[in-house]
């Protein structure tokens, strides 16, 4: 709901902005008209807006004494087209932010009301597991960086590197054999951490880091039950009877699915440990004849 909370908000913003560009325009429009007024009144023409060189210039090419009130009716129609273009690009960006929330809404609409219990039961205990995982995973990348420091400050050390020195090309070599170059450094935290938990590190403030976990696995948890509910639907057409379909003690989801077109039967492989990886798990579904 967060993301799709976070959707309106940008609606609602660009549809403010759409409507201060309408504005402008209007405004731009009213203040026209009178300089359009100012010019006629004292060329004492008819102003044609789209051949306004010639209230400016005589055949001759000598400037009229309204030559400025004509420059004033350019300048004005000038913002009014610049204005136009700033609202295009407006409902552009719009139509934009409409879309995605659409697409939230119709992705959240499908998982409320076409997901059965027990799938929706099973990707929640995955997040959960995968939030402890990379929270301990975190704490643990904090040791490692730690011990990885004293590492290579110890190495420099005995290679008489001084503090804030560039290594020479010999003792970079040293270091780079030893792996605490700062080419293998940031290769071995990247191994060790993960693109995850490299970004949770960036993040200084706990309440902030552990907000952002919870929002991008909540944003994988839809992601993985669409596509396993697709891969289902592929199978058996439109769920009709799911309950069959059981998460076992080892949080697997196994069991038979029934639908529109048959039966499939839905067996989970699942894998990971605490100081290997983040539990995953791949999902068959094969159909029953």
């Amino acid at each position: 709901m967060a993301k799709i909370e976070n959707l309106k908000t940008r609606v609602q913003k660009s549809q403010e902005t759409v409507e201060k560009r309408k504005a402008t325009i209007a405004r731009h429009e009213k203040q026209l008209v009178k300089k359009i007024a100012t010019l006629e009144s004292k060329s004492g023409k008819t102003v044609d807006i789209q051949n306004m060189d010639s209230y400016k210039w005589d055949e001759n090419g000598k400037s009229y004494d309204y030559y400025w009130e004509a420059c004033d009716v350019c300048s004005k129609l000038d913002d009014i087209k610049g204005a136009k273009k700033k609202l295009a690009e407006a409902e552009r960006v719009l139509g934009n932010w409409i879309e995605k929330l659409d697409a939230e809404m119709e992705k959240e609409d499908f998982i409320n009301n076409d997901v059965p219990q027990v799938i929706k039961d099973f990707l929640e205990a995955w997040k959960v597991m995968a939030y402890e995982w990379h929270i301990k995973r975190f704490n643990d990348y904090q040791v490692f960086k730690q011990r990885l420091d004293e590492e290579e400050k110890e190495a420099k050390a005995e290679l008489g590197i001084e503090k804030h020195r560039f290594p020479t090309r010999a003792q970079e070599k040293v270091l780079k054999e030893k792996e605490l170059d700062w080419k293998s450094i940031q290769a071995r935290k990247a191994n060790f951490a993960g693109g995850t938990i490299l970004y949770m590190d960036s993040i200084y403030k706990e309440e902030e880091r552990l907000a952002w976990l919870d929002k991008t696995l909540e944003a994988d948890k839809k992601a993985k039950t669409i596509d396993l509910i697709n891969r289902i639907n592929h199978v058996v057409g439109a769920i009709t009877d799911a309950s069959n379909l059981k998460v076992s003690n080892a949080g697997n989801l196994n069991g038979i699915i029934t639908g529109t077109k048959g039966k499939a039967k839905v067996e989970t492989i699942g894998a990971g440990g605490w100081n290997i990886q983040c539990f995953h798990y791949r999902t068959l579904v094969h159909e029953v004849k």
